[in-house]
């Protein structure tokens, strides 16, 4: 059974997210950890359910926190992964709710995470579909990537295509809108790494998908 967050988390973690609005490189409530939420005043009304969903993942969140507060807003390398979701001749696309802005599906690589993990976690948090990778199309750069908050980064994008294996688009808090447009419809997009992977995608470059070694817990 699917999951999406109750009104419960959004109560509680507001002031939260908020503070960390100043300092993260990616502004998503499913990556906060619970000794974070431990900190939000409500805690004890959230349930087993939104626990779940608030702490999952990894620490991305603290770990960009942690960066930032070592290295201010000067330029990071920072690995992310995304995918383009097909459909119909059509490739989806997201409207972010931090720049109100269009952009392909994708985001952070968490600790740990294969490139082709990631790319399917974002898929599944930021449109709520199941998407199964279909093939590689490179790796591509944003060297002078600013958030809204000055943080500067370079960004290195693992970018795939994928289709649909379940579920229907819904936006969560990073998105405004999605939706599917075709080839003389794209929006202006808001990265360059984007851009240079749509223009690959539709120039017809397909590699195929590439072995990753996951992470293994070592024995203690």
């Amino acid at each position: 059974m699917k999951y999406w967050p109750s009104a419960n988390v959004k109560n509680a973690l507001g002031a939260l997210v908020e503070e960390y609005k100043s300092h993260s490189a990616k502004q998503n409530i499913s990556h906060l950890t619970k000794s974070n939420i431990s900190r939000a005043k409500h805690i004890s009304h959230l349930s087993k359910t939104d626990i779940s969903f608030v702490t999952k993942g990894t620490i991305l969140m603290d770990y960009i926190h942690e960066l930032r507060k070592l290295t201010g807003p000067r330029k990071l390398i920072l690995n992310c992964a995304g995918a383009v979701i097909e459909k119909d001749g059509k490739v989806l696309f997201q409207r972010r709710s931090d720049n109100g802005k269009w952009g392909l599906i994708g985001g952070l690589v968490e600790m740990n995470e294969t490139y082709a993990q990631a790319a399917v976690r974002e898929a599944r948090e930021e449109t709520g579909l199941e998407v199964k990778l279909t093939s590689f199309l490179g790796i591509f750069h944003n060297h002078d990537m600013v958030w809204s908050n000055g943080d500067a980064a370079h960004v290195i994008s693992a970018v795939y295509t994928a289709e649909i294996v379940s579920g229907e688009p819904r936006i969560d808090e990073e998105s405004f809108e999605l939706r599917f447009f075709g080839a003389d419809e794209v929006p202006e997009l808001f990265a360059e790494d984007h851009i240079t992977a749509l223009e690959a995608y539709y120039k017809g470059v397909r590699l195929p998908l590439f072995e990753e070694n996951e992470y293994r817990k070592s024995k203690e």
